[in-house]
């Protein structure tokens, strides 16, 4: 059995120095403007894209524009977060069938050639930098899978040269103050 020891080095390399909690930063702070995004920018999807897109309220209006005129790209890990929310939908719930008509269109839409995956080396670093912020941040466990899932997403969008698309203020603005420089877009409805 061969072992990657990049692996390891990943791990290490990817460790934030940083000790202290990070206070969140306010909004005009942070990278919300789609005209910054340049026009070659192939664009990747956070889960709360496809889950405001679903909203009736829907995207904002520049978000929409944005994904009309870019290539898109999709994880596997956006797949799996709406295929749990489609299996923990309550089945006696009045709205299940109508919220799971919702999400089965949105993974209808995705083309097997529109997905890009994560290096073992980024699984490392993302598991690194989760960790990192988790206990920075005193995260509690349950919230401990969706940072790592945002990390894995934010790691993808860097090691592919990506702009990552995402309604999720919070946790990017974490991880791209540790994470190192990556293709950011946020909003917020």
């Amino acid at each position: 059995m061969v072992f990657d020891p990049g692996l390891a080095e990943a791990a290490r390399s990817a460790t934030p120095t940083a000790t202290l909690t990070l206070a969140y930063r306010p909004r005009s702070a942070l990278p919300m403007d789609p005209g910054a995004v340049p026009d070659d920018a192939i664009l990747l999807l956070d889960t709360t894209v496809y889950i405001d897109g679903m909203k009736q309220a829907g995207l904002p209006d520049a978000i929409q524009a944005l994904l009309a005129n870019h290539v898109i790209r999709h994880s596997a890990l956006c797949v799996a977060e709406l295929s749990f929310g489609f299996g923990h939908l309550d089945p006696s719930h009045h709205d299940t069938g109508r919220n799971r008509s919702a999400i089965a269109a949105v993974l209808d839409r995705f083309a097997p050639d529109e997905f890009v995956h994560l290096s073992p080396q980024g699984w490392a670093k993302a598991g690194v930098l989760a960790g990192s912020l988790a206990r920075m941040q005193g995260f509690a466990k349950d919230d401990c899978r969706t940072l790592l899932i945002d990390a894995a997403l934010f790691v993808t969008a860097q090691e592919l040269g990506l702009t990552l698309v995402s309604g999720n203020l919070t946790d990017m603005d974490l991880l791209s103050r540790v994470g190192g420089e990556a293709g950011l877009l946020l909003y917020g409805l």
